[in-house]
């Protein structure tokens, strides 16, 4: 009997959960952890791959009104995770950037990242916004909770000061879906033909496209043709 691998997979968990309890609480010493190798290193990177799950699982009445079938469901939920990802990630490029070129501060994608990461914490309960009537309020709180995390961490990362990393965050924001709705338009196509393959049906996604197939499920059958 070998102890290390179980005694590897405590001490990740144990980290795991230690940076989570303390983004939620907004502790810059979860922040400060994820910068330095170790257990922790990667923390940042699956807390974001988790809430994109999370979020799925909160989303995934799509996929039931799709008639997904149960594999195919849970294909559709990594591969929502995966997407949900990517975007994390050119939100945190996006942010780096304009630090780099509006603060002009001597710093890597990586502490960004990690940062952002961890402060997506908050996400991990975005399941909880499939809850009627209370799914919305309950994500625009959560949006609120990451993005006050995400200046507590990049305060703690970079030591500019809150309402510059604030800044930050906000512009990074909208580069993101500046680039999103021009050159990232392919990328945006090629994520709804990944989720279109792994349900393996056209997935409707779009308000439009839903309220007509939940107005057609209401309306009676019509009677047959008299001859």
């Amino acid at each position: 009997m070998v102890p290390f691998p179980t005694m590897a997979l405590s001490e990740s968990l144990a980290a795991f959960s230690t940076v989570v309890g303390g983004a939620l609480r907004l502790k810059a010493e979860a922040f400060r952890d994820v910068q330095y190798a170790g257990p922790t290193g990667a923390v940042g990177i699956w807390i974001a791959l988790l809430a994109g799950f999370s979020q799925a699982i909160g989303q995934a009445f799509i996929l039931f009104v799709n008639r997904v079938r149960p594999l195919r469901f849970a294909l559709c939920l990594l591969v929502e995770a995966l997407l949900f990802l990517l975007g994390f990630l050119a939100w945190a490029l996006s942010t780096w950037l304009v630090i780099r070129l509006l603060f002009a501060y001597p710093i890597t994608p990586m502490p960004v990242i990690r940062a952002l990461g961890v402060a997506h914490a908050p996400r991990l309960l975005a399941f909880l916004g499939a809850l009627p009537y209370l799914g919305v309020p309950w994500l625009n709180l959560l949006s609120f909770w990451t993005a006050i995390a995400f200046v507590v961490g990049l305060v703690d990362a970079t030591g500019l000061a809150p309402w510059s990393v604030f800044s930050a965050l906000v512009a990074g924001w909208f580069v993101m879906h500046a680039l999103q709705r021009s050159a990232g338009q392919p990328v945006m196509r090629l994520g709804n033909w990944l989720l279109d393959r792994a349900a393996g049906r056209p997935v409707l996604r779009e308000k439009r496209q839903l309220r007509q197939f939940f107005a057609d499920e209401a309306s009676p059958p019509s009677p047959p043709g008299r001859h």
